[in-house]
């Protein structure tokens, strides 16, 4: 969905109306490679006024506000907030509208900043206890940046708060999968261990020595692999890390992070690391992910760079990113 969408941003502008999706079921060769076909309904910017759909409608949506705000409607819409959220943000402007007799888009561009930065659930970055080794894990579907999150981090507090900090890779499936951790071990200056199995990690624990952080690399999961789910489950049990960040990518839509989120569900991740927001397509999505998911953000990356492009959720920051005034 996010690739298709792009496409329609490239060909007919970045105001394009969208007016309906749907996936359809492939046939033939498409269908014995399990390709996914997206089906979008889109209009250049300026010829159709009514809101845009992207999914089913919630009652009551088709009059959500006047026909001044409907443009701001429109438009979050079209930057993948939820239908039903983007109609609440809306009436809760118009409502403060007629109580300060402000202009309404003034008050809408006002509301919906102080809405995200109130409601955005943040857990905070990681807090270290002098003496006390924090053992943090990361966790989430392939390719959603963990690995380089991981080395972020480890940057962060070593190089820049002097932390003693050491590296453990879980990764248990990928070929060379500990090479990657390993050439940033050895760029930090910090130690590195590996572990296969359960016993494995408990054997790798006692070895970690006096250190202030430990950082847990793990393998990416397909989300329908049980039994990698289990043996990871498994060893996460052995060392019984004090946080898990489920990290996932916001390129993604809300239904395949929402399917991450109930897939990863076992390994009780208590906070969310969001990736690669300079590459969301929609950046409303995040709103939604985290209206719906009842999830905590404790970092957010925007870029490849080690110890850069790495930051601590914050909600005035998301609404920054979420509802820029080029977004309103």
């Amino acid at each position: 969905m996010p690739e298709a969408l792009a496409l329609v941003k490239r060909e007919l502008g970045p105001d394009a109306v969208i007016l309906g999706t749907r996936t359809l079921t492939p046939k033939g060769i498409g269908r014995l490679a399990r390709r996914t076909c997206v089906e979008i309904t889109a209009a250049p910017p300026g010829t159709v006024t009514p809101a845009p759909r992207l999914g089913p409608r919630p009652k009551g949506s088709a009059q959500v506000c006047s026909d001044e705000l409907r443009p701001y409607y429109t438009k979050l819409v079209q930057n993948e907030v939820a239908e039903e959220l983007a109609a609440r943000l809306v009436r809760q402007a118009e409502a403060q509208a007629r109580d300060t007799n402000k202009p309404p888009a003034e008050c809408l561009r006002a509301a919906l900043r102080a809405f995200i930065a109130r409601a955005v659930p943040t857990g905070g970055a990681i807090q270290l206890r002098p003496g006390v080794t924090r053992k943090v894990a990361l966790v989430g579907p392939c390719g959603g940046g963990k690995t380089t999150t991981l080395a972020k981090l480890a940057a962060l507090f070593k190089l820049r708060h002097r932390k003693r900090v050491a590296l453990l890779s879980l990764d248990m499936q990928r070929l060379a999968a500990h090479e990657q951790l390993r050439r940033y071990a050895d760029i930090f200056g910090v130690a590195m261990f590996a572990a296969h199995s359960a016993d494995a990690a408990g054997e790798a624990l006692s070895k970690v020595g006096e250190v202030d952080l430990l950082l847990i690399d793990t393998p990416g999961i397909g989300l329908r692999d049980r039994a990698r789910m289990v043996a990871l489950q498994s060893m996460l049990e052995r060392i019984d890390p004090d946080e898990v960040h489920l990290v996932l990518s916001a390129c993604q839509s809300f239904d395949a992070q929402a399917k991450a989120a109930r897939a990863f569900a076992p390994l009780h991740a208590s906070r969310v690391v969001l990736t690669r927001m300079d590459d969301a397509v929609g950046f409303g999505v995040i709103l939604t992910t985290l209206e719906r998911l009842d999830c905590r953000l404790s970092y957010l990356t925007c870029g490849q760079t080690v110890p850069n492009d790495l930051e601590e959720a914050c909600g005035r920051r998301i609404a920054q990113v979420v509802f820029s005034d080029e977004l309103v």
